[in-house]
């Protein structure tokens, strides 16, 4: 099916049947102010939504979605209907317009991200093009949709940290995909997790942030400690606030088994979004694989 016989729902649709649950797809707890180390209090991913796109100003969204693109014309694809799952703040669904792709669909399983990327998709007059849903990725019903490509990029599936619940999305994605169609994502690796990679400081204008990871070799999971100090513009007074962020590492074998389980063929993993396959310290893993024809 091409991408205009796909009908899509409208927004009314799909703002009347979609729970403003406050959650996230990340396993985040939110803390503004008063937070006591053991006594988190599970919240949205609200307070880092609102400085989401400056925090990711040096992230190469560009760079990743022209090796994906690279990727789809080494395997003859030519896709135009795009699903971004994981879309957060829409950065990367208002750039697959801008490369040509229509329609795009993003979910994200965060309220406040998803109310951030349709606000943005109305300011740059994009919201015909764009439509955002607050969905879980591993529960995901887009009614009758099917896309040409799938993308979920920045580490997006490591915060699903139960192995059931990342196959299942790995089955609701390939629902959604018309035959042929090509899913690329990346994940951090286990080097990356496991190496104290996330433990660092930065400042991007009025933002500035201090991280300290916890790397839990049973679990595989690592645990990012995150202050944030946000200066008000005008006031100049500081606001601090906290989130912990727990990304789980699956190894490539891992992945692959559940690509193949779901309907995935055509694997291909890379280092780094390089050409080359991972190494032992790579530490961003590109897949990128066709659903069955």
């Amino acid at each position: 099916m091409v991408a205009n016989e796909t009908t899509y729902p409208t927004q009314h649709e799909r703002d009347s049947r979609e729970p403003d649950t406050g959650e996230s797809h990340f396993s985040t707890t939110q803390h503004d102010g008063n937070y006591a180390p053991g006594n988190p209090t599970p919240t949205a991913y609200g307070l880092v939504s609102a400085v989401y796109d400056a925090l990711m100003a040096a992230v190469p969204h560009d760079a990743w979605l022209r090796r994906i693109e690279t990727e789809c014309a080494r395997r003859a694809k030519t896709p135009r209907s795009v699903l971004d799952v994981a879309c957060g703040t829409g950065i990367v669904s208002e750039l697959l317009v801008h490369h040509g792709y229509y329609p795009v669909v993003g979910i994200d399983l965060s309220a406040p991200m998803i109310r951030i990327a349709r606000t943005k998709a109305d300011a740059h007059n994009l919201a015909e093009k764009i439509t955002y849903h607050v969905q879980d990725a591993a529960t995901m019903d887009l009614d009758a949709a099917r896309f040409d490509l799938a993308v979920s990029l920045f580490d997006s599936l490591n915060y699903i940290i139960d192995p059931n619940d990342l196959s299942k999305a790995f089955v609701r994605i390939a629902h959604h995909l018309n035959p042929g169609a090509v899913l690329a994502f990346d994940v951090n690796s286990l080097y990356a997790l496991s190496h104290d990679l996330f433990t660092q400081t930065g400042a991007s204008g009025p933002l500035s942030h201090v991280w300290k990871s916890h790397w839990d070799r049973e679990s595989r999971t690592c645990r990012v400690e995150m202050d944030f100090t946000l200066t008000g513009e005008k006031t100049g007074e500081p606001r601090q606030f906290h989130e912990t962020h727990v990304q789980r590492a699956y190894t490539i074998t891992e992945l692959r088994e559940m690509l193949e389980a779901a309907g995935f063929v055509n694997i291909s993993v890379y280092g780094n979004y390089g050409e080359r396959t991972p190494g032992p310290k790579s530490d961003r893993l590109f897949f990128a694989c066709e659903m069955r024809g």
